[in-house]
């Protein structure tokens, strides 16, 4: 990457009723509308920049969060998956997030 640490462009992918949001704060934005097209946006947005040091992808865009960390992890960036107002609801479970926050999880 052309960028100092903790520089570089943010990329969304994003549904389409959503992009206006990031794109009104200046953000990279790309839609998509499953998984298979959050890895074309993603594929397609580096071949166009080569600063981008985060992405950022809505939670119902994805449907195996493993397997699609495992295919963007080539680009060496930090991939954060945000949930939307669309996302299914998970219960939250402190015990296993301070569990693995302490090293044992």
């Amino acid at each position: 990457m052309d960028s100092k640490p903790g520089e570089g462009r943010i990329l969304v992918v994003s549904d389409e009723v959503s992009a206006p949001l990031f794109k009104s704060v200046g953000l990279t934005v790309r839609e998509a509308s499953d998984q298979k097209k959050v890895i074309e946006a993603v594929e397609q947005a580096f071949r166009e920049y080569s600063d981008i040091s985060l992405i950022i992808v809505l939670k119902h865009l994805v449907e195996d969060e493993d397997d699609l960390r495992k295919k963007l992890e080539k680009y060496g960036v930090t991939l954060l998956i945000l949930p939307s107002k669309w996302a299914k609801a998970e219960p939250i479970n402190v015990d296993k997030l301070l569990a693995k926050a302490l090293g044992f999880g």
